[in-house]
């Protein structure tokens, strides 16, 4: 798994960790806001008295160790508890803890409570309550017993005294005896005192030892609890609070979208579609908003990004057709509910308005859908074809766009795979290819056998999927398929992709490009012009492919006749930005007139194939540059062209232009002023193309002082990861000289020098 595989869950269910962390933060807010502050005084007993020894041995020190644990334990016992509680009235005692310290010299006493004063007299009562657990702390020893005791004590000590006085004194007086008997008797006096001496030591200790200054087993305060700074308090820590209950939010909430990503078998983004199916991805298609009639179609809405999502669809078809012919063709998902009716309907209303002939057939004889949306009754259709009481003539359903005719599915009948199957579907889809250009088949999903049927009776098969709603089991099944029937499947279509975030580059691409709405440049913006000399008598790059949608009516001597070519009603408004109303002309289509637009067309699918094969040699960037330019100025006849490439920071450090068929290079001196100024920087800012119908009416197009007439612009924004790498422009003399179909076919090519810099910036 790549980097993005983890980052995909964080940001389709961001909505659902920011709601967790949000909640847990301010359910931990309105949890502490009303605690009151907590304070903490402590008290600390001394234990023993090796500390206040000068002579001290080890063996005290020792013996403080388990003495200063088993006060410690005492002081946690209820005992304690309700001495203290007695004495100050308490019906619960507030918190406390009572802990020897590590060498077992001190025992600490910590009290916590709201009110510091109580804190403090507490810690303090339960230290005497310790005391006076002691044998020495209590009240046990006798007045008059220790009054002796100090007496015996005193007196002992004056005897200790008295007898090493007299010991020195004998030692001193050894030097001067000079009898044998008498020295020897002098030492023996000597080393009775010495017994004596020891006997009062060890007297005088045993009395020690029953007093309270001597005892070993004893308690006293090193240092008494004072009262603490209500300024100050130990708690509660609010912010800590909330921020660990945010922090828990957010751990909770980022193990949720993964464990709900890992339960979710649904494909997730384009790019897992590319891993699933073994086909290339030829469309990227939106979803129209619903209006109050129910569903709407390419033809309610011809400029939302929802049709441009079909025209480039459409345009991958006819470039997949240059090597075959594609008549026939089955439209069909890996499971249901993947929009493919609507696909197949869509699809066909827009090759409809290229002037094509189409037929649109319902072959979903199990869960027709068609006629739904056609809004017309299902009867009389495709399964009543087979009953040989209708005829194909009989059961073709016009619709309200022209050139296009729709076919139901009929009666259901009860063995569709058969009926699909069987010789006479053959010659019904012979039949419809005799009378139509285009037959679009709505087939059942792949997991049915009548589309594994059918997809051997066809041209090619598009292949519907759906983000957030195929499963990818079920893909995987239906490549398998696929590979059994051995059928000519073209490509992929994703449908819906507004309904899941996605970071495909090429959707965002196209996003860019279809998202908006006419959108209008004030001149205040653009008021602060510059004159360049020569830039602007160089529009940049020309017209890939110039195409003019026309509708033509057929004779019935099969020749084409003259006949009016007029924009639909529904894009009689505007057609292009930075125009504020575009008039739609009626122009006599006449046969010479008619001939030269088929070769063009003609000529822009070569150029596109010929595009294709030239993006994959190995050509350094500026000649394979060079190439993509000098192929479409010479197709198209265009005047000028150019192409910029831009740095990670949005300047200028390449750019290739052709002005009246020579290449120039006094681009790349006019390329910032370009940037910041021109038609070029609001391509940058706006990341999306843009036609201008006429650039004297247009305050975005920047004027030179050679500029003396007005042309018709396209410009198309190089997209690479959500950002722009570069830009192509093209121009013609001729005033609304480019159409939409233009700007679909060089954001086709666009996508493709896209992809060529993102390799050339890897190689470097």
């Amino acid at each position: 798994m790549e980097l993005q595989d983890y980052i995909t869950p964080l940001r389709r269910w961001w909505w659902l960790i920011l709601a967790s962390v949000v909640i847990a933060t301010f359910s931990a807010y309105l949890a502490t806001r009303d605690l009151p502050p907590v304070y903490m005084a402590r008290a600390t007993l001394l234990v023993g008295t090796a500390l206040k020894s000068s002579n001290a041995t080890g063996n005290e020190f020792g013996a403080t160790r388990p003495l200063a644990t088993a006060y410690a334990e005492i002081g946690r016992r209820e005992k304690i508890a309700i001495a203290v509680m007695a004495k100050f009235g308490l019906k619960e005692m507030p918190d406390y803890d009572v802990n020897p310290s590590v060498d077992g010299q001190f025992i600490d006493i910590a009290v916590t409570d709201t009110n510091p004063e109580l804190a403090q007299a507490v810690a303090n009562e339960i230290a005497d309550q310790l005391i006076l657990q002691t044998p020495s702390g209590g009240e046990s020893q006798d007045a008059e017993v220790q009054a002796f005791v100090n007496q015996q004590l005193r007196e002992t000590q004056q005897s200790i005294i008295e007898t090493k006085a007299e010991i020195q004194a004998k030692q001193a007086s050894l030097g001067t005896i000079s009898s044998a008997a008498a020295l020897e008797a002098t030492k023996g006096e000597i080393q009775t005192l010495e017994q004596r001496l020891e006997a009062l030591q060890n007297n005088f200790a045993s009395l020690m030892s029953s007093t309270r200054e001597g005892a070993t087993n004893r308690l006293e305060f090193f240092e008494r609890a004072s009262l603490p700074n209500p300024d100050f308090p130990v708690g509660p820590n609010i912010r800590l609070i909330i921020l660990l209950a945010a922090m828990g939010g957010l751990v909770l909430s980022v193990g949720a979208a993964y464990i709900i990503e890992f339960l979710d078998d649904t494909i997730k983004s384009t790019d897992e579609v590319a891993r699933l199916f073994p086909f290339p991805t030829i469309g990227f298609l939106g979803e129209l908003e619903r209006g109050k009639d129910g569903a709407l179609s390419v033809a309610d809405r011809p400029r939302s990004s929802f049709a441009e999502t079909f025209r480039s669809l459409r345009t991958n078809l006819e470039f997949a057709s240059v090597d075959r012919p594609l008549k026939t063709l089955l439209v069909t998902s890996a499971m249901p509910g993947d929009g493919k009716s609507s696909v197949a309907f869509n699809l066909a209303l827009i090759i409809a308005q290229r002037g094509r002939k189409v037929a649109l057939v319902d072959a979903d004889l199990r869960k027709p859908k068609i006629h739904t949306l056609l809004g017309v009754p299902n009867r009389d259709g495709l399964s009543d074809l087979f009953l040989g009481q209708v005829s194909v003539q009989d059961v073709i359903r016009p619709w309200r766009v022209d050139n296009l005719v729709a076919i139901t599915s009929g009666t259901p009948p009860p063995n569709p795979t058969e009926l699909l199957g069987s010789k006479r579907m053959e010659q019904i889809l012979a039949e419809l290819n005799g009378l139509f250009d285009t037959v679009i088949v709505d087939g059942p999903p792949f997991f049915v056998a009548d589309s594994w049927v059918l997809s051997s009776k066809v041209d090619g098969v598009l292949v519907i999927t759906q983000p957030g709603h195929t499963r990818k089991s079920a893909a995987r099944a239906m490549v398998e398929q696929i590979r059994r029937v051995n059928a000519p499947v073209i490509g992929v279509a994703i449908n819906r992709l507004n309904r899941v975030a996605t970071p495909d580059s090429r959707y965002t691409y196209l996003s860019y490009y279809y998202n908006h709405e006419n959108e209008k440049i004030s001149r205040r913006e653009y008021h602060k012009r510059q004159t360049l000399p020569w830039f602007n008598n160089l529009p940049a790059l020309p017209a890939l492919f110039k195409r003019t949608e026309k509708q033509l009516t057929n004779g019935k001597n099969g020749h084409t006749k003259p006949t009016a070519i007029e924009a639909p009603a529904a894009e009689a408004e505007t057609v292009f930005e930075g125009t504020d109303k575009v008039e739609n002309p009626v122009v006599e289509a006449t046969p010479a007139a008619v001939e030269r637009d088929a070769d063009r067309s003609q000529a822009s699918l070569k150029l596109l194939y010929d595009l294709s094969q030239e993006l994959n040699t190995p050509l350094e960037l500026t000649q394979l540059l060079k190439r993509i330019l000098q192929m479409t100025v010479t197709s198209l006849e265009a005047e000028s062209g150019s192409i910029m490439i831009l740095d990670d920071e949005g300047n200028p450090v390449k750019a290739v232009g052709i002005y009246n068929d020579k290449f120039t290079s006094k681009i790349m001196a006019q390329a910032s002023q370009v940037v910041e100024h021109g038609l070029t920087g609001w391509v940058i800012e706006n990341k999306r193309p843009v036609v201008l119908e006429n650039t004297f009416e247009d305050v975005r197009w920047m004027r030179g002082e050679h500029d003396n007439s007005p042309r018709s612009v396209a410009s198309v924004p190089l997209m690479s990861d959500d950002r722009v790498s570069g830009v192509m422009t093209l121009a013609h003399g001729q005033v609304g000289y480019f159409t939409r179909d233009d700007l679909s076919m060089l954001t086709a090519i666009a996508v493709g020098v896209s992809n060529s810099i993102a390799r050339a910036r890897e190689v470097v």
